[in-house]
């Protein structure tokens, strides 16, 4: 008797297995099988950001789910199951850094569109495709921007933040130097990585919760990157402050704040800050609360 209830609650939780329920299993499925690729073969950072852009590509379909019914045509249905098949396969193969990897994300978003509805109504998940596109430009941005000038920028930012709170810290090209130790900024530490992540992010929100104002939206792709560089010259600031006072590379402190672990905390603190921003000039757009139903009568 209790197994049969236990089978009955069961029936209850799962979901029939419709066209829709289907669709929509596949489309997790395949989110969770590039997720783990990029978790497998990524930092975190890049991680935690391919995480970001598949849960913007989710928000903007989210008014579509409940009248989402597949109506694939023939073609555009073997093409995209083919299409499923071969991303599927080739991401069970990348083990490492293969730059392939960020293009199967809107390649998937191709497939799912076919296996979904006919080519021709494909432009009602544009949206989606925009935000699923921003893993292959976030490659493309890292490669595009200078490396040397932003590390050199990167330097001299965080030394002025410990000058500024009254830590005696001088700057020398890449290096933020204090009386007993310093760092020197690299490629890797230079935040080209967290600047194009917020960007980005700063699109998946435009395209999720548009902004009509052109003159907030460019305050925000301008604010994006710069609120990305701000962090993590905190972070190297951090670094250098860690360094001077015994806590160089190689000890915990320094290990935490220098490796992925460490870094998110400020790359959280960039996208609330970006957040917040947007969130202010989204609220001025909105009509005052009791403009609401003044009209209805």
């Amino acid at each position: 008797m209790k197994q049969m209830v236990n089978l009955h609650f069961l029936r209850e939780r799962i979901p029939p297995p419709t066209s829709r329920n289907l669709w929509l299993w596949l489309a997790a499925a395949v989110a969770c099988q590039n997720l783990a690729v990029f978790h497998s073969s990524q930092s975190a950072s890049v991680t935690v950001f391919a995480l970001l852009v598949w849960g913007g590509a989710l928000i903007c379909i989210e008014d579509q789910l409940e009248s989402l019914r597949p109506a694939p045509s023939r073609l555009g249905q073997l093409a995209g199951g083919l299409l499923i098949l071969f991303i599927i396969f080739r991401t069970s193969r990348i083990l490492q850094w293969d730059g392939l990897l960020f293009l199967l994300a809107p390649a998937s978003a191709i497939g799912l569109g076919l296996l979904c509805d006919k080519p021709r109504n494909l432009l009602r998940f544009k949206e989606s495709f925009l935000c699923l596109l921003l893993i292959p430009g976030f490659a493309l941005i890292m490669r595009l921007i200078p490396e040397a000038p932003l590390s050199i920028a990167t330097a001299l930012i965080s030394g002025l933040w410990l000058n500024i709170i009254g830590i005696d810290a001088s700057v020398e090209s890449r290096k933020v130097m204090l009386q007993a130790g310093g760092v020197e900024v690299l490629g890797p530490c230079n935040g080209v990585d967290m600047m194009a992540q917020i960007l980005c992010i700063s699109i998946i929100f435009l395209l999720a919760f548009p902004i009509k104002s052109l003159k907030s939206r460019s305050l925000l792709l301008l604010s994006a990157p710069i609120i990305g560089l701000i962090s993590n010259t905190l972070r190297i600031a951090l670094l250098a402050f860690f360094s001077g006072n015994g806590n160089g590379k190689g000890t915990p402190l320094f290990t935490f704040f220098h490796d992925d672990a460490g870094s998110l905390i400020f790359s959280g603190i960039a996208v609330f800050v970006f957040g917040s921003l947007y969130m202010n000039l989204l609220e001025r757009e909105l009509p005052p609360m009791g403009s609401y139903g003044k009209g209805d009568s």
